[in-house]
């Protein structure tokens, strides 16, 4: 259930009930021409990229602004510095078949912030790519949540996504939230069957140091 609860923050899928609020509006309550206004501050990047094949890096990344009618001046200003965001560079002339899965991801990202969103979704951004390339992606992910404050939500299976740049943590099993803490408790005192597997299994790596850092600036409680 952890790519359609993340496809009904943006309502690409529908939830049967409850609410999904952002920006202090339910968008499940809204016409259909003010909740495409509001979806340009959800940007998402998914798992295999959804790059146009015969349209250049530039052409990617400025696709939702073309779409919405901004002048190519308006848009160069714009697609520019998030080439340089992204060290995309020297590709902005390249075909998605000229790119590394970790560029086309990267590519995916921009065109993801093109709308300067205040939501960013990735949904299984890293689970096509090898773990030296997930390490840079997540490295880029932290850079544009530090640098545009904006708040991310991802969806992963891999432990390591989550160790690298997780702040807070939710652990769905059979379609429901059974724990959800900060990512440093969620490490050091799991309560669910599932959320100790998952931890156990990443105890024979090294904790990054962000999180190392983090779990050991934690007082300890007076039961502990």
């Amino acid at each position: 259930g952890k790519s359609t609860l993340i496809r009904t923050i943006n309502l690409l899928e529908r939830p049967d009930s409850g609410q999904v609020i952002i920006e202090g509006q339910d968008l499940t309550r809204l016409p259909t021409k003010k909740l495409r206004l509001l979806r340009r501050q959800i940007g998402m990047i998914f798992q295999h990229f959804n790059l146009l094949n015969n349209s250049t890096v530039y052409q990617n990344i400025a696709l939702p602004l073309k779409l919405s009618g901004c002048d190519k001046q308006a848009i160069d200003q714009t697609v520019t510095p998030l080439l340089e965001l992204t060290g995309l560079q020297d590709k902005r002339h390249h075909y998605p078949a000229q790119l590394s899965g970790g560029q086309k991801q990267r590519v995916a990202i921009a065109r993801a912030l093109v709308t300067q969103p205040k939501v960013l979704l990735c949904d299984e951004a890293t689970s096509a790519l090898d773990p030296e390339t997930t390490l840079s992606i997540l490295a880029l992910l932290k850079k544009i949540n530090r640098q545009y404050n904006l708040s991310i939500i991802i969806i992963t299976h891999e432990m390591l996504v989550i160790k690298e740049i997780a702040d807070q943590v939710a652990v769905l099993d059979n379609g429901c939230i059974v724990e959800h803490d900060h990512v440093v408790k969620l490490f050091t005192r799991p309560q669910t069957n599932i959320a100790k597997t998952f931890v156990n299994s990443t105890l024979a790596r090294d904790l990054p140091h962000d999180l190392a850092q983090r779990v050991k600036a934690q007082p300890e409680s007076e039961n502990d």
